[in-house]
């Protein structure tokens, strides 16, 4: 859906000094939607056979309804329409599933009951949880727009970081992902991502997405950084900026420079390992998972590079690597090992 090791250690308790007093859990308004849409339901898909990159299948009417749906809820205008020639897109997960190592193919095989291709989806990706019978969540499928996936990855996720930020004619923010910025790459962070949102409902390390209302505080993964799906308590103490971190804007608020230097300087002391992972307690698991799978595994990067006027600066490194991404390396090491939730 849409370090200093010892400053970590007392965060919990800092963040419990500094309570805020009006804090309360919001309405989830995907809950009904999360439950009950006809095109999440199990009944609704083929068996669970064969590799997860053969199940790519044609958009039809009940995920059409699901995607309908979603979007009326988001405010979103697009309209989604199927992407007519699956060819080269079942090609591409081909040779994406041949790179990724067999113990993430396996979670992936056991999880993932659909991939849509369409056009004017709203956003890159979406996932959705599939649910047995009784409501159980055992798997997911993903949404990608066969339209806003043409570029390397270099390209597309520097893209995507930029409009967190005003245009700026003196500084950019670059991240580099590879040394062959391919389109591979891009898809592949992207169906990993969309992935992570997948395992975090399914292993219950999340709240699920159907309940009325999301609290983070009673899932250990997320002590100390989330207590609803929107606030973190990093904003009562060292981070108050956090909540101004919003991408896809129109009209950012936000400047490269000074602001979003500083910006990526907190984040070596929190668990948000990239700026993107900082909007939402979901996109926290999910790129910490694409960035275990990328840089740990398959032994790539993840480095936000800011370039002023001709001169550029490293801001972050690896995150996942390093004190902050320690509790998910753990966790996802574990899930790689025993794949059964």
């Amino acid at each position: 859906m849409r370090s200093n090791p010892y400053l970590i250690s007392l965060l919990p308790l800092l963040f419990w000094v500094c309570t805020p007093q009006s804090f309360s859990i919001p309405l989830n308004p995907y809950a009904e939607w999360a439950q009950n849409s006809i095109g999440l339901q199990k009944k609704n898909f083929p068996p669970l056979e064969g590799k997860w990159n053969t199940r790519v299948y044609p958009l039809d009417s009940k995920r059409l309804e699901t995607l309908v749906t979603i979007n009326k809820i988001d405010e979103i205008s697009d309209v989604p329409a199927p992407t007519k020639d699956l060819s080269s897109w079942k090609s591409e997960l081909n040779q994406i599933e041949k790179s990724l190592p067999k113990e993430v193919n396996a979670v992936a095989d056991s999880v993932i009951y659909g991939i849509y291709f369409v056009t004017n989806l709203g956003s890159t990706g979406l996932t959705g949880i599939v649910r047995d019978d009784a409501g159980k969540p055992i798997g997911g499928i993903i949404y990608l727009d066969s339209d806003l996936l043409g570029d390397g990855g270099n390209d597309w996720a520097s893209k995507k970081e930029s409009t967190a930020f005003l245009p700026s004619n003196e500084h950019a923010v670059k991240i580099h992902l590879d040394d062959t910025n391919s389109k591979e790459t891009a898809i592949r962070f992207i169906v990993l991502h969309e992935l992570g949102h997948i395992l975090s409902i399914v292993y219950r390390h999340a709240p699920d997405f159907s309940e009325k209302q999301r609290d983070f505080r009673n899932f250990p993964l997320f002590s100390g950084i989330w207590w609803s799906e929107t606030f973190s308590p990093y904003e009562t103490t060292f981070f108050p900026e956090r909540n101004k971190i919003k991408f896809y804007q129109k009209s950012p608020t936000l400047s490269i420079f000074p602001e979003g230097k500083s910006l990526y300087k907190k984040l070596t002391n929190t668990q948000f390992v990239s700026l993107y992972a900082a909007t939402n307690a979901d996109d926290t698991y999910a790129e910490a998972f694409a960035q275990y799978v990328h840089v740990l595994l398959l032994e790539k990067e993840y480095k936000v590079i800011l370039t002023s006027n001709g001169r550029s600066e490293t801001l972050l490194q690896d995150p996942i690597r390093k004190e902050g991404g320690r509790r998910f390396r753990e966790l996802f090491q574990t899930i790689l090992k025993n794949p059964n939730p």
